[in-house]
């Protein structure tokens, strides 16, 4: 079975329709405007007033820019270094830049993985550190996670801060990985296993939790929309073509499971209520 993640298009239409099911341009908006200003601005320990982003895996950028906008607002000059490994994602992003003419904030742009990113960053001398990283729902597609999120604090300068943002344990997708983890392509990364690297590694760290749901019912419940129920479906599972991939059994299985409380406990009048709880962990480096 293929992954969504491995089909860029179709991993940019279903995150594109679950953003807009959840408001996730407006709650992100409100976010950085308070927890990020308190939690990474103001706390960045650091005398420059020229500094340095990088973002891993960003993909069309219109959540990261959200971001990007307020480190613009409060510092002289940003080098923003984009890290996407999808191509039409990439060539979105530098479109939306081009729009938002932030005129103190340059962009380097490496069309890749995290992975490949380390391996450019080895190959050259000097390599730059940066004084904020983020890291928005991309833990789930890099290699080692835990080992990457060491690497991403070694990348860090001194009093900076490492931003990932990723779904908490009581978040549906987990649930449904951990009910049928056999058949999905995917491992979710959660909020307490960032947690436990932080504890382990002794690093200093913050936590911001976020409750979010989506009412889903009418991709789940009903075939008036047949495209929006197929990548809902595809979406939810991680499988390109997910009903054609599995038995007729196991798909109806998946379906039920999505339409039970267990999936959702804030599921009520016969709703489908994904929830999409999740978390920022700040963690800073310590001078």
């Amino acid at each position: 079975m293929a992954a969504v993640v491995n089909d860029a298009v179709y991993y940019l239409e279903g995150f594109k329709l679950f953003s807009l099911k959840m408001g996730r341009y407006k709650i992100m908006e409100e976010l950085a405007k308070s927890v990020f200003v308190t939690s990474v601005i103001e706390k960045m320990d650091t005398k420059d007033k020229n500094i340095r982003s990088l973002g891993i895996g960003s993909s069309k950028g219109d959540i990261e820019s959200i971001f990007t906008k307020q480190l613009s607002n409060h510092f002289g000059k940003l080098e923003n270094t984009v890290i996407e490994p999808a191509e039409e994602a990439i060539e979105e992003y530098k479109r939306l830049a081009a729009k938002n003419d932030w005129s103190n904030v340059d962009y380097s742009w490496f069309n890749g993985t995290f992975q490949q990113f380390k391996e450019h960053r080895e190959k050259g001398e000097n390599a730059p550190k940066y004084h904020h990283i983020s890291s928005i729902d991309t833990v789930y597609y890099i290699d080692n996670p835990a080992d990457d999120i060491l690497t991403m604090y070694n990348m860090l300068e001194n009093g900076g801060i490492l931003m990932i943002m990723l779904i908490s344990d009581e978040n549906s997708y987990y649930r449904l990985e951990q009910r049928f983890h056999g058949i999905m392509p995917i491992r979710y990364f959660t909020c307490s296993d960032v947690l436990a690297v932080c504890e382990e590694n002794q690093f200093q760290f913050e936590r911001y939790h976020h409750e979010c749901t989506a009412d889903i019912t009418e991709f789940i419940s009903s075939d008036d929309h047949p495209r929006e129920k197929k990548v809902t479906i595809d979406y939810l599972t991680q499988t390109v073509d997910f009903k054609e991939s599995v038995s007729e059994s196991l798909y109806k299985e998946v379906i039920d499971y999505i339409k039970s409380s267990d999936f959702s406990s804030k599921s009520y009048d016969g709703k489908i209520l994904l929830r999409n709880d999740f978390d920022f962990v700040f963690i800073q480096k310590k001078l």
